[in-house]
């Protein structure tokens, strides 16, 4: 019988340096220890054998990316043309890589950290593999989230390097939901097209880390708040004993912030793995008062904690974990049939985006993670649905968490009538996937099925993995449309009115039951010119053509309804003279409709809407469709319409009822505003018989009446001008604005040509760059110095050495209007690195200039 020695033994001892440590040795490319290369296995032929020996020729091998795919290694050292550019990743000859590869690799041991226990790690092979070290054959992986930690402890050498051979099986087709686990839309989808290799290859890191005689496995850290002020920490986790011979030894761990000490011992038998668990009964550090609780971006701070355990015998440390976790509690309800979430008691009203891929070929790594969900929280999005499971990475969760981003989680199902090949593989991916990412606060629902509720006995499995895995800590959700949701779509671009109308329909059997909680809806979305010429070879710019199809501007993207949105942007805007005209046009329509789409749904705030998220929020591939900002990080116009829907605190108007609204998405009540509303002709002349005032609060989670507009109808004659602008602002006790908004209204609906008469615009610009860290900054200031209206001035950084857009960027504001002496102060921040030498200039254009 294992011994459980509860109680607290006193305060943690300082940390011992000897015996085993948390240190890992990378196998990764990238870390120059291990030289990957990769090839096909029927290549290789009769020297299989030899490739498991030290020094077997590589020459004619290619160099590989790990962690990456086979098909991403081909392209980067340039064996396949840029499949981003025209139409070359559907000219590729997919035989060539829908097979099984050979990785290889050969490393020296001089770097590896001490310990008795010697384990190789891998973190996720797609879609199966056999590995191979130093002539052994040691495992087996089988799905993409699967992880491997084997005892190559007597198979080291000494001198000399070591060989690490992984043979690796492509996914195999059809794909969904057949070869499953795996990346459902490597076979192309309506906004990605088909990767050669289905993203087979080594897709997670690699690398080597050590234990003395007993591992400590999984730990999770389990959190309630029943108010504020208090919170409860549990502490479950796994010893697994890899001698003969029972092991007594101290779990010792410390939390931070807050210097939480404890320690307990845990006895494990000979041979056994087994779970432990502590609690704030039999550990009263595990009590916190007055805790940094973790909440949603406009909510309050994500605040997180660190947990650091040591696994203690004879005052060695065996094995060694640290890792943050949040104190949060979430809670659901489906009151009036809508789904509802709630964190930390606060219910939490929903703006976010699905993210189809991080990329189309797996190559978004590292950092790049911390910039795109860095984006989503400037929009002020709270959660970002990870459509089908096809975002595996760490760094997603460990940015989601930083910055608030709650996540909407699928497994690797899509309402296909059929169920994976091997649907034990699938179950035990799907509860690896589970006790991967428990301890990220972000994770907020576990979704069996996209669009469709998973065949037995799929769904039923899945219900219990996250029972027992995760606590029902989160809610499961066997459909990502259906039941207490509103459906899904339509993903195509609907007048501003139409998102405040009752029934906003879309698909799903309880499509029409209101706004509600909408986990798909969206739109196409055209690229600047900047973006579409890097992807678009110029004899294809204009007219239309098929070139555009392949970056999912036609047939291919259906549901996109390309050819409304190509119309819209004409009979809105006037027939486009060409492609940079075109392109100049249609970031207004991705302006308006995207504004629309989140004020839409928050002019409804829990009559009956409880949440939306927009279908994409992210761009996969360079592509016409489904994205805030694209493929190369250019804020287009949707982002700008985005962030200033989705303000915590935001004035807004209603273009069905002429209401205006003040939202607050916030925790924080506001007292003593004041909402205006100002109406303006295209001369820029105030029509002040329009024109309203009234002192309001704004509550926590409310959606406020300031008044109605009393503009007249659609065609009827007035005193104003075929489009005029609609002003709107809100301001604190002391005059100072918190929130703005600006309208362009046609007196016949949609009808805005009149935008194309205004007489051009006179900007005067003034800007300075200062360095701050790694980042520099460029503080400028935009002034209206003409007798126009600067209607829609675009602000563009750009290096004066190649002409380049400076990308990525974080900015404060864009795609804004300047009435008469108007001026508007603009922050943009970027790495250093993106102008290391020479000078930057900013392109500041109006749409009338």
């Amino acid at each position: 019988m294992i011994k459980h020695l509860f109680g607290f033994i006193g305060m943690l001892l300082p940390l011992l340096s000897a015996g085993a440590t948390a240190d890992k040795l990378s196998l990764n490319s990238a870390a120059e220890i291990a030289d990957w290369r990769v090839k096909a296995q029927v290549e290789i032929g009769k020297d299989s054998i030899s490739i498991y020996k030290e020094g077997y020729d590589i020459s004619s091998w290619v160099k590989a990316i790990v962690p990456g795919t086979v098909f991403g290694s081909y392209v980067e050292v340039g064996l396949e043309k840029d499949p981003n550019y025209a139409d070359n990743a559907y000219n590729v000859d997919k035989s060539k890589y829908d097979r099984n590869f050979w990785y290889r690799t050969e490393f020296a041991t001089s770097s590896l950290p001490a310990g008795e226990k010697i384990w190789l790690n891998f973190e996720g092979i797609n879609r199966k593999a056999e590995i191979f070290f130093n002539e052994n054959r040691i495992g087996e992986l089988d799905g993409f989230m699967e992880r491997g930690k084997f005892d190559i402890t007597d198979l080291l050498k000494k001198e000399g390097n070591n060989v690490l051979a992984v043979l690796v099986y492509w996914p195999t087709l059809p794909i969904p939901n057949y070869a499953s686990p795996t990346y459902i839309s490597s076979a192309s989808w309506d906004w990605m097209p088909y990767v050669p290799g289905l993203l087979s290859g080594i897709t997670d890191d690699v690398y080597i880390s050590t234990s003395g005689p007993v591992s400590l496995i999984d730990p999770w850290v389990r959190t309630k708040v029943p108010n504020p002020d208090e919170a409860d920490l549990s502490l479950q986790f796994e010893l697994k004993n890899h001698t003969g011979e029972k092991q007594k030894g101290i779990l010792k761990g410390v939390i931070q912030p807050g210097d939480i000490k404890f320690s307990q011992e845990f006895n494990i038998d000979a041979g056994k793995q087994r779970t432990f668990q502590i609690d704030s009964k039999w550990c009263e550090q595990l009590h916190i008062n007055k805790p940094e609780l973790w909440w949603p971006n406009g909510y309050g701070e994500p605040n997180l904690y660190t947990c650091d355990l040591q696994y203690v015998i004879n005052d060695k440390v065996s094995d060694q974990q640290e890792f943050s976790f949040g104190i949060r509690e979430y809670s659901y309800d489906d009151e009036g049939g809508v789904f509802h979430l709630s964190v930390n008691g606060t219910r939490i009203y929903v703006k976010g985006g699905n993210w189809g891929m991080s990329e189309y070929m797996l190559r978004c790594r590292g950092k790049e993670y911390d910039l795109k969900v860095k984006l989503h929280k400037d929009m002020h999005y709270n959660m970002i649905r990870n459509w089908i499971g096809s975002t595996t990475d760490e760094e997603f969760y460990e940015a989601c968490d930083k910055y608030g981003i709650m996540v909407w989680d699928d497994f690797w199902l899509n309402s296909h009538p059929n169920l994976p090949d091997d649907v034990f593989a699938f179950n035990k991916n799907a509860v690896e996937k589970i006790k991967r990412l428990r301890n990220h606060p972000c994770i907020a629902v576990w979704c069996g099925d996209n669009e469709g509720v998973p065949l037995p006995p799929l769904n039923g499995w899945l219900k219990e993995n996250v029972a027992v895995y995760d606590g029902n800590d989160r809610y499961y959700h066997a459909n990502s449309r259906e039941f207490d949701l509103s459906g899904s779509g339509p993903w195509t671009n609907g007048t501003p009115d139409w998102y405040f109308t009752k029934y906003p329909g879309g698909f799903g059997d309880h499509a029409q039951k209101g706004w509600g909680f909408r986990t798909e809806i969206g739109t196409a979305v055209f690229t600047t010119f900047e973006s579409f010429k890097k992807f678009i070879p110029e004899e294809y710019w204009w007219p239309r053509n098929e070139m555009w199809n392949k970056h999912f501007f036609g047939p291919s993207a259906g549901n996109a309804s390309p050819d409304k949105y190509f119309s819209t942007v004409n009979e809105n805007y006037g027939d486009a003279t060409g492609i940079k005209d075109f392109c100049r046009k249609a970031q207004l329509l991705n302006l308006e409709v995207n504004k629309a789409m989140y004020e839409g749904w928050q002019h409804h705030m829990w009559e009956d809407a409880s949440g939306i998220l927009t279908w994409m929020s992210q761009s996969a591939y360079p592509s016409f469709v489904w994205q805030t900002y694209d493929y190369y990080y250019d804020l287009n116009g949707a982002y700008w319409g985005v962030k200033k829907a989705c303000e915590p605190l935001h004035i807004q108007w209603s273009p069905v009822d002429n209401s205006v609204k003040v939202i607050n998405s916030s925790s924080y009540n506001y007292t003593g505003l004041k909402a205006i509303a100002e109406i303006y002709n295209l001369n820029g002349s105030m029509v002040k018989t329009y024109n309203r005032i009234a002192d309001i609060n704004s509550p926590s989670n409310t959606a406020s009446l300031a008044f109605n507009l009393l503009l007249p109808a659609e065609k009827q004659q007035s005193d104003l001008s075929l489009v005029y602008f609609i002003k709107l602002k809100l301001t604190d006790n002391k005059g100072i604005v918190l929130s703005d908004n600006f309208y362009w209204k046609g007196t016949e609906k949609g009808d805005y040509r009149a935008l194309n008469n205004l007489p051009k615009a006179k900007l005067a610009v003034k800007s300075k760059k200062q360095k701050k860290g790694e980042k520099n900054i460029i503080h400028a200031t935009i002034k209206n110095v003409g007798s126009s209206i600067a209607f829609c001035v675009r602000v563009t950084p750009v290096r004066s050495g190649d002409g380049e857009r400076i990308l990525p960027i974080m900015m404060n504001d864009n795609y804004f209007t300047l009435l008469k002496g108007e001026t508007k102060d603009i922050d943009i921040e970027f790495d250093t690195t993106l102008l290391e030498k020479g000078n930057y200039h900013l392109l500041v254009e109006a749409y009338n200039e």
